[in-house]
């Protein structure tokens, strides 16, 4: 059996055509994922080169099909770049190398009177970029972005159907006058590069708007100013890693944060340099917590961390880093110096009692540390001075 070529080089032509436009239209609905115009752009490139390269040879003119050729060859360059764009990696200038390793092979094969080191060159440029592509989404595989799987194995297929066209190539007879058979690795890419064309566009739409989804319930999740949790997101995640701490009968502790004296600092600053203080401190305090502590900002300047498998001790000494921590990077905002500091309280949560239960106690020892000169840490259950924390409250 062989296949009509020229039906299917028409076929795919429109098809890839039609995919560039499905990836531009996709891309009006989620702008904030530019990777998609690099995406649509090759789909756009590969159709005109195709076309470029069947009107060459209708017409007999060698400088239309090499074009088409570079095109060709140029499509797989952009559809890298587009996956480097979308894993927030700067687009390379190696995004034209295939097209010119093509134009350099075309070269040399027109002088040896044979067209294989084209063919080898536009097949090689294909497997080497998706295969590539296929490397940046895997090191960015820990986004849970699902259409990323079936997506590298679109681009996996594709680059093993053009390294069976290379087989082809060198190590069987391929004539210009003759259609390859369906068996074929060369006469499978015309027909594969349908099912590619349309089941790639729709995981690359799929997969951006799933990271534009995410977005949307990270924002919701997220102080706005911050970037950490915000107080419904906090609650929330600190009850179900209670509730893990209870199942696995391990410790829990609790740090309540509040900045000394942040109203004088709006006042006689700015609310701008008040939030660059916030800022700060929710840095200098993310740098030394552990990997499973969860952040969030309880409101106004009061910060919380829940610290899953802590004991009140650790909890105490991770609290005072971030004392220290955020006494030194606040010594100067901008040409402002603040010498900001702040005031900090630690509980035990009790596998018995609710998470709320806990906040109160760390944040009452907070309140104690307020009442004994600020810029220091105290521990819930610390008998001295805890009426003086309950009728005092200081800023």
């Amino acid at each position: 059996m062989h296949l009509d070529i020229t039906t299917l080089i028409a076929a795919g032509s429109f098809v890839v055509a039609l995919s560039g436009l499905l990836l531009t239209g996709a891309w009006t609905q989620i702008r904030v994922a530019p990777a998609l115009l690099w995406w649509a752009a090759a789909n756009y490139v590969y159709a005109i080169g195709i076309g470029l390269l069947a009107y060459g040879a209708a017409t007999g003119t060698p400088v239309v099909a090499a074009a088409g050729g570079a095109l060709t060859s140029l499509s797989p360059a952009l559809i890298w770049a587009g996956t480097r764009t979308f894993v927030h990696r700067p687009v390379s200038a190696l995004v034209f190398a295939g097209a010119a390793v093509w134009i350099v092979a075309g070269v040399v094969g027109a002088e040896g009177g044979s067209h294989k080191s084209t063919l080898i060159a536009g097949f090689a440029a294909w497997s080497t970029y998706l295969l590539a592509s296929n490397w940046e989404l895997w090191r960015a595989r820990a986004e849970p972005l699902m259409a990323r799987w079936p997506l590298m194995t679109f681009f996996g297929l594709h680059a093993v159907v053009f390294l069976g066209g290379i087989y082809d190539v060198i190590f069987h007879e391929l004539r210009r006058d003759t259609q390859p058979p369906l068996g074929s690795w060369f006469g499978l890419i015309h027909f594969e590069t349908l099912v590619y064309a349309i089941g790639a566009t729709l995981f690359m739409a799929m997969m951006c708007k799933q990271r534009s989804e995410l977005g949307y319930i990270k924002e919701a999740h997220s102080d706005m100013l911050t970037g950490i949790a915000n107080r419904g997101a906090f609650f929330a995640g600190a009850e179900r890693l209670l509730d893990r701490c209870r199942m696995n009968a391990t410790p829990l502790s609790v740090i309540v944060f509040d900045l000394d004296r942040f109203k004088s600092i709006n006042d006689a600053h700015g609310h701008a340099a008040g939030d660059r203080v916030l800022g700060i401190f929710v840095d200098a305090t993310r740098s030394v917590l552990r990997s499973n502590d969860f952040f969030g900002r309880h409101g106004g300047e009061e910060f919380a961390v829940v610290l899953p498998g802590a004991t009140v001790e650790t909890a105490h000494a991770i609290a005072d880093r971030a004392r220290h921590a955020f006494a030194e990077a606040c010594r100067k905002v901008g040409d402002l110096q603040i010498f900001a500091t702040v005031s900090a309280g630690v509980a035990g949560a009790s596998l018995s009692a609710s998470f709320s239960d806990a906040l109160a106690a760390a944040d009452g020892a907070m309140y104690r540390a307020k009442n004994r000169g600020r810029n220091r840490v105290e521990r819930a259950g610390d008998s001295r001075s805890d009426q003086a924390a309950n009728i005092i409250r200081v800023a």
